[in-house]
């Protein structure tokens, strides 16, 4: 059973809340440094575009999927919150808003005196002990650091509506007592897309060759974004040079008179090695290499 049946969600297949269960509910079964810490170093901040870095060693985690908070007049319920646990009860704080085919569920209403954008009024659940508290036994911790992260399908970063986030919530509670941020450009917010936890998959060898229950976690996160088409082409497979690439033959066979015979025709063409010529003048070096295609070649063959 998915965390999101298990919360009464929605799951048709091309449901958000679905592949957020698929995904991080994945990295729930898993220790932190097998996925989820590569995967949260995949986020950028918004205005920096700096990397995600938890500063302090992880000595465990607790995820809760859907929690309820009370923000203002509001209910907020993002999609995931992990507490990540450091020594000396210090921990981070990590909210997780995932999108598969949608925006923001609401942006920013500046006739209201709530914070209404979506994205801003969860950045008041890690900036507020008091509203984060309502989900998550936070006494005894201290916070070391917090991160919203906004997950998407985009193919670049949608810059306009994280800053449209970020400065609604900076503007309507910069007068509160605990508010410590400068500029709206400083506050923890992140993107990541989907496409890079695949990618990253794909190219750091994440699986061994005992397949474990590791690797067959990993395998399916893989799986899930590429059924989804949550993925990047990454290129042509390295060439062959030495192997036939191309090979047709063809035979015919007629009667003539009292003859018979057929024609059997055959054409390889292959790459060979590409030769290379290295030379020296002085303190310049040169590299020349040609790669060299040979001629299409015929076999005639009578058969009597």
């Amino acid at each position: 059973m998915t965390f999101s049946e298990i919360h009464s969600k929605l799951t048709t297949v091309d449901s958000e809340d679905l592949l957020t269960s698929d995904i991080f509910g994945c990295c729930s079964f898993l220790n932190y440094n097998d996925l989820l810490e590569h995967v949260l170093r995949e986020s950028v901040h918004f205005n920096s575009k700096d990397n995600l870095c938890i500063p302090k060693t992880v000595i465990s985690e607790e995820y809760l999927f859907w929690p309820r908070f009370r923000t203002g007049r509001s209910q907020t319920e993002p999609d995931v919150l992990i507490m990540l646990r450091h020594p000396g009860n210090q921990c981070t704080l990590v909210l997780i808003e995932a999108k598969f085919n949608s925006d923001k569920s609401s942006e920013a209403d500046y006739t209201s005196e709530d914070v209404t954008d979506q994205l801003a009024r969860e950045l008041m659940i890690i900036e507020n002990q008091g509203v984060c508290g309502q989900s998550l036994s936070l006494e005894g911790f201290e916070i070391a650091s917090k991160a919203l992260i906004y997950v998407t399908a985009h193919d670049v970063i949608p810059e306009k509506a994280l800053e449209a986030s970020s400065f609604e919530f900076f503007e309507k509670t910069r007068c509160l007592e605990n508010a410590s941020y400068e500029d709206a450009s400083e506050l923890p917010l992140y993107w990541l897309p989907w496409w890079k936890i695949e990618q990253l998959i794909s190219r750091n060898n994440f699986f061994s060759a005992e397949e474990t229950a590791k690797d067959r976690i990993i395998k399916h996160v893989q799986e899930v974004l590429r059924v989804k088409k949550l993925c990047r082409f990454y290129g042509l497979n390295p060439l062959n040079f030495n192997s036939i690439a191309y090979s047709y033959s063809s035979t015919v066979k007629a009667r003539f008179e009292s003859d018979r015979y057929a024609k059997s025709y055959t054409f390889d063409t292959m790459f060979p090695k590409i030769p290379f010529r290295y030379q020296i003048s002085g303190k310049e070096r040169s590299y020349n290499f040609g790669l060299v295609i040979p001629k299409i070649c015929s076999n005639y063959q009578l058969e009597e």
